[in-house]
């Protein structure tokens, strides 16, 4: 019955953007006899007259207030051939001219069409808000009702949205079931019984945090002070067997005084909706706290960033200083000087590892499995730390049990994640310590499959059992580079379980305080065979004026970089041109004759043109020879994303800065 929702649509569409009954067209919806109830002051009519006299004062009330609507839900049902039951719930959504929010409100209603002169109209419409009594003086937003029609027709057709209409006398205090359309929880005999034994009844069945709510709700000797110069009022109730229910209490008859003398009381059962509700109520809770995980999480990495940015940054600026007033002692000099360089490589590695985390977490990190020589992968690995665990007096080994020499792996990931256990065990092991890395190949059940566990094992510090259930969060670090003075910024480990999980693995540890620690790592790999393997071959390291006499034009809007880049350049020979933005690039090569400039190292963030722009410029031109020249990108975007939009506008190649030489001059000669 998906037409029947699109009329609702229609109807409530043309309702709030009307201006004028004349807009409305309200003789296409709405049946003459049309009986209508709602919550607002004033909100009952009894035919289509009062209702479009009560119109005309809403639309003025409106004023330069605009009313959307969202979140329609609506379930049908047919009644007889003649007659159709909708019922749902819809937000109404009011906003100021500057698009900010006046008011939003969840409103439930029953409509009930009848087909009328070959069209179905509206011959019923109840409009209610959930769990809010109407307040006095209410104006917005909705007029869609005013009285509950006096006759059984209406009762008959509140009857099939409401499981229960009964009459209640609160000055005799008797109910009258009036209509039902299930089996109630009221025992009324001859439709009608004394309330107090009803409303007992009732309140057994109740769930326990609503017992005072409906025992509040249904006191007859306030009922009609609270009912006074209101319309309705309704109220929501759990029972014990989960179910809900609305109670809506209407007032019928009045005495001389204008005080209430009997209610019409309307049970409906609202177990779908408010399940709906209570649905997207957790859904926001949840949604809340992620939020709240996350500033904290953010507050956090900035808390704990600053202080290991700052550890590195003070030892530069530190030594530099001291190498500023011991120029000519050389020994002091070069000293300093190496130091600059390990706190400048300590600095990239931290940064390096946040980058990771960032690529991890957006999924940015995309696996290469390529065959693998185990042994060279591992003994690389080793052989790496030799230097530093020497430094320390310690001992650090590797023993293979290796059944398949080549096999299928992301060996530079493979290899993060074990120089980064590695790299903790030599941190957190005293002088003159064991590391120890045992690799073991084990068969498994995929076919042409093996796991490689790869356990790595010191005699260190170890580890709490409470901060080993931590040691994989980002941030978590039990000895604080503080306290211990142990330098880390706690990401590592974060990093390294989180790719192993990309490679379908698990990693597990073992410590225990004062003994030390084991790391084991497992890896399900696919075997190989020495065919398979594809021979890298070393490129050429970069010699003395390898690019003698070269000419580049260098591109970059930073003087310090601009000053670094050229003298690095200058010493491999290069002869070297500079533009610091991409509009200077692009008319420098415009103005030079073709084959002036052999390549261009292009930087990306520039003001005026960025470097995405000037290649792109530059691709365009119409002397091909100059179209065509090298373009490679030296930038600090360092995300995979980067690389590939450096590509995507007709860039070369990608470098990401800080320069390293050792990756600039191969790459700038294999396009020369």
């Amino acid at each position: 019955m998906n037409d029947f929702k699109k009329l609702t649509e229609q109807l409530l569409k043309i309702y709030i953007n009307a201006e004028s009954i004349n807009d409305f067209g309200i003789e296409n919806y709405f049946d003459e006899n049309i009986s209508l109830i709602g919550t607002g002051k004033h909100e009952l009519f009894t035919n289509l007259h009062e209702f479009l006299e009560s119109f005309k004062v809403g639309i003025k009330r409106r004023g330069k207030i605009r009313i959307e609507i969202q979140n329609l839900h609506q379930e049908e049902e047919r009644l007889d051939d003649d007659h159709v039951l909708a019922h749902g719930t819809v937000d109404f959504i009011g906003l100021f001219k500057d698009g900010s929010i006046c008011f939003k409100m969840e409103t439930r209603f029953t409509i009930i069409y009848k087909w009328t002169n070959g069209k179905w109209l509206v011959q019923h419409l109840h409009q209610s808000t959930p769990d809010l009594e109407q307040m006095d003086g209410e104006e917005f937003p909705l007029t869609l009702g005013k009285q509950v029609k006096k006759n059984r027709q209406a009762f008959h057709a509140l009857g099939t949205a409401y499981y229960q209409i009964s009459r209640l006398n609160l000055k005799t205090k008797k109910i009258e079931l009036v209509k039902r359309s299930r089996k109630t929880d009221l025992d009324i005999k001859d439709n009608i019984a004394d309330w107090k034994p009803q409303f007992k009844i009732i309140e057994d069945i109740i769930a326990e945090p609503f017992v005072q709510k409906y025992i509040d709700f249904f006191d007859i000797q306030t009922m009609a002070a609270r009912l006074h110069n209101k319309e309705s009022m309704s109220s929501e109730f759990k029972k014990k067997n989960g179910s809900w229910f609305l109670s809506m209490v209407v007032p019928q008859s009045y005495d001389k005084n204008g005080n209430v003398t009997s209610v019409l009381i309307a049970n409906r059962d609202v177990t779908d909706e408010k399940m709906r509700e209570l649905k997207q109520e957790e859904e926001l809770r949840e949604a809340k706290l992620k939020a709240e995980c996350a500033n904290k999480a953010k507050s956090s990495f900035l808390y704990n960033m600053s202080h290991d940015i700052r550890t590195p940054m003070n030892a530069i600026i530190g030594y530099a200083d001291l190498a500023s007033r011991h120029l000519k002692e050389t020994d002091k000099l070069g000293r300093y000087l190496e130091e600059i360089q390990i706190c400048g490589k300590e600095l990239l590695s931290m940064l390096g590892n946040v980058l990771d985390i960032a690529r991890i977490e957006n999924n940015k990190v995309e696996m290469e499995y390529t065959v693998s020589n185990v042994h060279e992968c591992f003994e690389n690995c080793v052989i790496m730390f030799q230097q530093q665990a020497e430094s320390k007096n310690q001992t650090i080994s590797l023993a293979e049990q290796i059944m398949y020499p080549y096999v299928y792996m992301d060996a530079p990931h493979l290899s993060e994640v074990c120089l980064n256990i590695i790299s903790n065990a030599i941190k957190y092991t005293n002088t003159g310590g064991t590391i120890s890395c045992n690799v073991i190949q084990k068969s498994c059940e995929r076919e042409d499959w093996c796991n490689m566990i790869v356990t790595i094992t010191d005699n260190g510090i170890g580890m709490s059992e409470e901060f080993q259930k931590r040691i994989f969060e980002i941030f978590e670090r039990e000895h604080n580079t503080t306290s211990s003075h142990i330098e880390g910024s706690g990401i590592g480990m974060c990093i390294t379980k989180k790719l192993v999980e990309l490679m379908d693995g698990t990693i597990e540890v073992k410590s225990k305080q004062g003994k030390g620690s084991t790391f084991t790592v497992t890896i399900p790999c696919r075997k190989a065979s020495k065919e398979d393997s594809i021979v890298k071959k070393n490129s050429n390291l970069s010699n003395k004026n390898c690019l003698n006499g070269v000419r580049i034009l260098l591109v970059e809007d930073n003087k310090i970089n601009t000053e670094i880049a050229t003298e690095l350049l200058k010493e491999e020979g290069c002869i070297v041109e500079t533009a610091n933005d991409g509009v200077a690039c692009v008319d420098m090569i415009e103005k030079a004759d073709a084959g002036y400039y052999k390549m261009i190292l292009m930087d990306i963030q520039m003001p005026v043109m960025n470097g995405y722009d000037a290649t792109l410029a530059i691709r365009k031109m119409k002397d091909t020879k100059k179209a065509r020249i090298p373009i490679i990108a030296m930038t600090a975007n360092a995300f995979a994303e980067d690389t590939q939009k450096v590509l995507s506008v007709g860039m070369n190649a990608h470098v990401a800065k800080p320069v390293d030489m050792n990756i600039l001059v191969p790459t700038m000669m294999k396009y020369l």
